[in-house]
């Protein structure tokens, strides 16, 4: 996009944020953590349209519009929408979210868990534009914590 400005002009280059992989590892093999994978997203309340490829160990929803709450907690606590005067934007506008999880054997007992989350979210009684959201990192969290077996 090329501005006028009285000294002359400015090219500005807009760039979309990439998403981010949140990676961590959880102490069960990856065959066990697969097989908990859907569950896990189930018992989130996330569904949507299912992406599921077994070969890549990969499993996730999208694009799917959001309920207000996501195990119990508002959206804000899971994604950055940006902030109107009164609310975050993630808890007042409608949120399209879609996300994946990949698993990858790390060790033979412990397993590499990679999400990557994309949302955008749009006013919901009003007209406007999509504003980009970013994720705080927690719902990635939450989705390895809870495939972590828990202690014997």
């Amino acid at each position: 996009m090329i501005i006028e400005t009285p000294g002359g002009s400015a090219e500005v280059r807009m760039v979309a944020a990439r998403p981010h992989a949140h990676s961590s590892v959880v102490l069960a093999p990856v065959e066990q953590a697969w097989a908990a994978l859907p569950g896990v997203y189930e018992g989130l309340g996330l569904s949507g349209a299912g992406i599921v490829d077994p070969g890549q160990r990969r499993f996730g929803m999208g694009p799917a519009t959001m309920p207000r709450r996501v195990n119990g907690e508002r959206l804000a606590r899971f994604l950055d929408c940006g902030h109107t005067v009164s609310l975050p934007n993630a808890d007042a506008y409608a949120v399209t979210l879609t996300m994946t999880t990949q698993l990858n054997a790390e060790a033979p007992a412990a397993t590499r868990v990679q999400t990557v989350l994309e949302a955008t979210a749009r006013p919901r009684d009003t007209a406007g534009n999509d504003v980009t959201c970013t994720s705080t990192g927690h719902l990635e969290r939450l989705i390895a914590s809870r495939l972590q077996p828990a202690p014997r």
